[in-house]
């Protein structure tokens, strides 16, 4: 009973840590020049919040499905979903920074591995965190049997492991 108290205390903490760290980011984010704001920060919102913090779940999967290109060697399909997942991340960066995006939809919506990588200088800086992050996170089940960082697989199986992950992803729909 003790254990399991615990671990809900522990699980209401991490939570209220990660909702608090992203309200303070985009409560406080002053930290980007004005040459260095992107074209959505200069331009209107016409999009809802719940539509904005989809582009982060859009983000991260773009940004996965194009480590897995790269991985089997399909380098265009690679290099056109890290763009749309670049082009989402900047809008969805945009939108919470200008707040555009409720604090309910933020925490219904925004995977945590986004949600605890919104700490940086400027977009930049934060989109190639997230894209670090989603790629470690893609490729872990690839390089490694059932996670063990033991058993490292062999290249053919790392290759397919990444060509079934690519598509049971739906890869090829996603920014089409």
């Amino acid at each position: 009973m003790e254990k399991e108290q615990s671990k809900i205390g522990v699980a209401i903490l991490i939570t209220a840590i990660v909702v608090g760290g992203a309200v303070y980011y985009f409560t406080n984010s002053k930290t980007v020049s004005e040459t260095t704001d992107t074209k959505q920060e200069n331009s209107s919102y016409n999009q809802s919040s719940k539509e904005y913090a989809v582009m982060s779940r859009e983000l991260w999967s773009a940004f996965s499905c194009s480590t897995w290109a790269s991985h089997f060697g399909d380098e265009k399909e690679a290099e056109r979903l890290f763009l749309f997942g670049y082009e989402q991340g900047e809008k969805f960066l945009g939108a919470a920074r200008a707040g555009e995006i409720t604090d309910e939809d933020f925490q219904l919506e925004v995977p945590i591995g986004v949600s605890w990588s919104l700490a940086g200088p400027n977009n930049d800086f934060v989109l190639g965190v997230l894209y670090t992050n989603a790629q470690e996170d893609a490729l872990e089940e690839v390089f490694y049997t059932n996670y063990d960082k033991t058993k490292l697989n062999s290249d053919d199986l790392q290759k397919s492991i990444a060509e079934n992950k690519y598509r049971d992803g739906n890869c090829q729909l996603i920014g089409q």
